[in-house]
């Protein structure tokens, strides 16, 4: 079998945390839900906020003016948000912090990787995401095959391409085998072939595994890739909607 996004292997999750034994939900729960807590102030009650749900193996699309929607998806699963709900799979990410970050796999704004060689960074990511070393190295060699970086394992972070820098920072996200996927950014100012190997690895794990979301500021990248859009303005989602391509 060829090396490519398809080879690597990402198990299909069958539990659902945070459901409720003995009673039946009307929908399924969530991959990810944000509500606005009712918060008051000094003129009383500010009321209710926009709240959105993101299905689960959906690939959403978070877009807005500036770069707002790459803070919002780095800052989504931090406490200080108080006046926000955040639930992946059902888990609040308030009452149960770390079942929420076990869940997540995050490429936060900027991409930041250690400035080691490609292997070695993904597997003290792996490390860091509490894989055992034997565990992390092993996932790192299937990662680098499938996101085609053989001929870059031991090349510097420091120098890689804008391309490459996004693929190894999407490997190390995909480590832990999270089921929710946030994502920085991802595709924007990336060579044709990265996106491509990318689009195929993401378009793969939500069909298969988990759900993405990733902020882009391309529209074009916003109508090939996502089935569902959300509209960031001010650190906040303003509107929501279904892609055409659905």
């Amino acid at each position: 079998m060829q090396p490519g996004a398809d080879n690597l292997r990402f198990p299909v999750h069958d539990s659902s945390p945070g459901s409720m034994l003995g009673k039946a939900d009307p929908e399924p729960v969530a991959a990810l839900e944000v509500s606005s807590r009712t918060r008051s102030g000094a003129h009383g009650v500010a009321g209710e906020g926009l709240s959105f749900r993101v299905p689960q193996h959906a690939c959403a699309a978070a877009v807005s003016e500036g770069g707002s929607a790459a803070s919002f998806l780095t800052g989504l699963l931090d406490r200080a948000r108080p006046l926000e709900c955040v639930k992946v799979y059902g888990v609040d990410t308030q009452a149960d912090p770390s079942a929420a970050a076990r869940l997540v796999g995050l490429v936060p704004e900027g991409m930041p990787l250690r400035e080691i060689p490609v292997r070695d960074a993904l597997v003290e990511a792996g490390v860091d995401q509490g894989l055992d070393r034997d565990t992390a190295e092993e996932r790192t060699t299937e990662v680098l095959d499938a996101f085609e970086l053989r001929d870059t394992e031991c090349v510097p972070t420091t120098r890689l391409l804008p391309g490459q820098r996004s693929r190894v920072a999407l490997g190390c996200a995909l480590l832990p085998l999270p089921r929710l996927l946030l994502l920085c950014d991802p595709l924007d100012g990336v060579d044709s072939a990265s996106e491509a190997i990318i689009c195929r690895a993401i378009s793969r794990f939500a069909a298969s595994t988990g759900t993405v979301v990733f902020s882009t500021g391309s529209t074009d990248v916003v109508d090939r890739v996502a089935d569902h859009v959300l509209l960031i303005r001010d650190d906040q989602v303003v509107g929501s909607r279904v892609s055409p391509r659905c």
